[in-house]
């Protein structure tokens, strides 16, 4: 049976004014116990305000990576998401189960696949790791990914998506779309539900026989774009 451990904070960074970057150290003896799938999370639990509380989180790092890295999006009266942002620091431990979850790719060397993934807000934690993963092990597959968000200052991990970018600029798409900035183009502009992924489908994968998609955001978004 999975059980919490306490793992340290090596770093905890803002992301956006809105969101952090965690780094959890693993200790060598649990590592085994903590490798993951990408897309998987982590289940937490703290004691906030007197209360135990519990919270899953999206694993971002690379298959096979340590330390392990998560990021947390700050939600208006959000108490766990609020005490990550402002009451833990490096050196604090925080209290995690092992990897859990079936929204996962499983990378393999021999594949040559097309994927693409459809991520909303901080829904691209799951996803990055995917991206990351799927790139590093797999030099025949590309990915395409459609990423909306309210405004490019308020985008997790966009520096990540860049520099991934820089390393694969042959196997790997990136298209922004923003719901509350202005576009030059108007397909950037606008929020990811149907209507908004045909158009942008239509525009950017003519002729892409998909493998495989994956859609993580609010749930609302999710059941559109599905």
């Amino acid at each position: 049976m999975k059980e919490f451990h306490p793992l340290t904070i090596e770093r905890i960074l803002p992301e956006t004014t809105d969101s952090v970057r965690i780094s959890l150290a693993v200790p060598d003896e649990l590592r085994d116990e903590y490798r993951f799938i990408p897309g998987q999370h982590l289940p937490f639990q703290a004691i906030v305000d007197g209360k135990k509380l519990r919270r899953t989180y999206s694993i971002c790092s690379a298959q096979g990576e340590f330390p392990l890295e998560i990021g947390i999006r700050v939600q208006p009266g959000g108490k766990f998401s609020e005490f990550a942002a402002t009451g833990l620091e490096a050196g604090d431990t925080l209290e995690a189960m092992p990897p859990s979850g079936q929204f996962q790719v499983v990378p393999d060397p021999d594949n040559a696949k097309d994927y693409v993934g459809f991520a909303a807000g901080s829904g691209i934690t799951p996803i990055l790791s995917m991206i990351k993963s799927v790139l590093e092990t797999e030099a025949g597959s590309r990915f395409i990914l459609f990423y909306g968000n309210r405004k490019q200052s308020t985008t997790m991990f966009i520096e990540d998506l860049y520099a991934l970018k820089n390393l694969y600029p042959e196997r790997l798409q990136l298209h922004f779309v923003f719901s509350q900035e202005e576009q030059e183009f108007p397909v950037a502009s606008g929020r990811l539900d149907a209507a908004k992924v045909k158009e942008l489908f239509h525009h950017f994968c003519a002729g892409v026989e998909v493998d495989d998609a994956f859609v993580c955001g609010p749930n609302t978004m999710i059941e559109d774009v599905a």
